[in-house]
């Protein structure tokens, strides 16, 4: 007897996020893959352990990321078993070939694919999707039909995500936050000349701030990159330094970062932003905020359904 469940092939919808190391023993064999299999000097490695340690160890972008997959595949599904939702990462596990393997071993026909970074970058999204395309065909996959997502920067349901989470953190700030506060949104820099090839990440980053600043009526705000490399070249700016300073000099006290060019926790926001700019902050008489990532979120949830459904009609 046919099980009718199984009529269909399941639907796929591949979420790809950079990788992050597990223990601080993994950040050597981290840092090869980031560099295509340069080795770091002991320098390097020693200041990327320094901040894996003071956040723990470990960057929790994993965890975070295999129980956002669970529960979007279950919101997915409310309607019955049509969706298996997969997360691969760039440079560590679980690494995009492998779970373009599983994928195909799971017997999947039709995918979704995207990056867990909004904002398409040729640093970013398509270096992503590059991977993607090796793995499909290392696995002999490349039947399968795939919908490349290449930007969901100014989605409304992302706008929300990010909206709820800046409203809950201005109301913890008292009253006249929406007045005295000032705000920082900002994303993860890339090398500027990037913007030579016609590389469009800065408008799509502009994208989703002004979608979110229409929303939420915020007065004074600034944009900035934050998370330059190490590498000896000219990167995005102006850096989140730079704008702490200007702020300082105008008298204020209460800044708010929003990192609209992340959704997920990991050692570029509980580093760079909860140990660095904090420190940075206190020593120009700032106070530091920041508003949560979306993480799992219901409204993040929601909004990557979203994305997934309508690239399937």
């Amino acid at each position: 007897m046919n099980d009718s469940s199984h009529t269909e092939p399941l639907t796929g919808i591949f979420l790809m996020a950079h990788g992050a190391p597990e223990s601080t023993d993994d950040i050597p064999e981290y840092l090869r893959n980031i560099r295509g299999g340069t080795e770091s000097t002991p320098e390097t490695i020693q200041i990327i352990r320094d901040r894996y340690e003071q956040i723990g160890g470990k960057s929790p972008l994993r965890e975070i990321s295999q129980e956002l997959c669970t529960r979007l595949e279950s919101f997915l599904n409310q309607q019955g078993k049509k969706f298996k939702v997969y997360c691969g990462m760039r440079n560590w596990s679980p690494y995009i070939r492998d779970e373009v393997k599983r994928m195909k071993a799971d017997g999947v026909q039709k995918v979704v694919a995207l990056c867990l970074a909004p904002q398409f970058s040729t640093w970013s999204t398509r270096l992503y999707f590059k991977v993607f395309k090796e793995a499909l065909k290392s696995c002999d996959a490349e039947s399968m039909d795939v919908r490349y997502i290449a930007s969901w920067a100014d989605h409304p349901l992302l706008i929300d995500a990010f909206e709820e989470k800046y409203r809950k953190a201005l109301g913890k700030l008292g009253p006249d936050a929406q007045e005295s506060v000032h705000t920082i949104f900002t994303a993860h820099s890339i090398p500027s000349e990037s913007l030579e090839f016609g590389d469009p990440y800065p408008e799509e980053f502009d994208k989703t701030v002004n979608k979110l600043v229409e929303r939420v009526q915020t007065r004074n705000w600034f944009k900035a990159y934050q998370s330059q490399g190490m590498i000896p070249v000219p990167w995005l700016g102006p850096t989140v330094e730079s704008v702490l300073d200007k702020i300082a000099r105008q008298g204020s006290k209460t800044v708010l970062m929003v990192p609209v060019g992340f959704v997920c926790d990991h050692v570029e926001i509980l580093f760079d932003i909860d140990i660095e700019f904090n420190n940075y902050a206190k020593e120009r008489k700032l106070t530091l905020h920041r508003t949560e990532s979306l993480n799992h979120s219901p409204l993040f949830i929601e909004a990557l359904a979203s994305v997934a459904w309508e690239n399937l009609v």
